[in-house]
């Protein structure tokens, strides 16, 4: 039986790519997403079989718990969760700031950024706390907005995404007794659909000039360094934080 992957945010951007890469390497991929008709798109689409959608808020408890519940009986125990649902609220091209930022873009941030990773990741060890499996992993997407102020996205989702760093490192050290690995993948700037929406092409092309590599990242990018950290290759590699910014230096 193949091992069984959820991917959140897995109907497009980074969340799609991961769930190919997922499936290539042969796992059953569960694609779950807010946005039920992308999740149902990719999934259909994916190499091999086992595959299924998923509808998920990963901001409401009872929707993930409700995820997990119909994923497990679908598809068995969940030995992979590759948390990369995620999102920016801001008006384009436009950084806001803690001064003009209102309560609600807050809390609408922390939620999906944070929130949401907590949610899936408390999910996931309870149901391997009482039916292990081998080789359990646990991926989750920040960026290196959570590492650097200097972000473009600005004050909410900078510290959303610390905040999920730190908590991953927490929850590496709950899981090691599971047999679970935790790690955090920290994207640079991405060519996704979203960040195209949030950046005007004059920052895009002005962030590109400032990355060593020439490029902005590609959502396959990241997609290889999750399924890579999704594998038994990567037993011994918990905790880390791997930033995957095509060499530009946080200031």
């Amino acid at each position: 039986m193949n091992r069984v992957a959820i991917v959140t945010g897995g109907g497009s951007g980074i969340g799609e790519a991961t769930a190919r890469a997922l499936a290539r390497d042969g796992h059953a991929v569960a694609a779950a997403d807010i946005n039920f008709g992308g999740a149902e798109r990719v999934a259909g689409s994916l190499p091999g079989n086992g595959h299924a959608a998923f509808h998920v808020d990963v901001t409401e408890e009872r929707s993930v718990e409700k995820l997990f519940d119909e994923v497990e009986q679908k598809l068995g125990p969940v030995a992979v969760l590759a948390c990369v649902a995620g999102a920016v609220f801001m008006t384009p091209g436009k950084r806001p700031s803690i001064v003009n930022m209102t309560t609600e873009n807050w809390i609408r941030t922390e939620a999906l950024n944070s929130r949401g990773v907590f949610l899936c990741i408390r999910a996931m060890l309870q149901r391997r706390t009482k039916s292990p499996v081998a080789d359990g992993r646990i991926i989750t997407v920040s960026s290196m907005s959570g590492i650097t102020p200097e972000s473009p996205p600005g004050p909410a989702y900078s510290a959303a995404k610390a905040a999920n760093i730190h908590l991953s490192r927490i929850a590496a050290l709950e899981a090691a007794p599971l047999g679970i690995t935790v790690n955090t993948v920290a994207p640079g700037l991405t060519d996704t659909p979203a960040v195209r929406g949030d950046l005007t092409p004059e920052q895009i092309d002005a962030a590109r000039r400032m990355i060593p590599i020439g490029r902005l990242g590609q959502p396959q990018d990241i997609a290889e360094i999750i399924a890579f950290l999704a594998s038994p290759r990567a037993g011994y590699v918990t905790g880390a934080v791997i930033e995957a910014n095509g060499g530009r230096q946080p200031p």
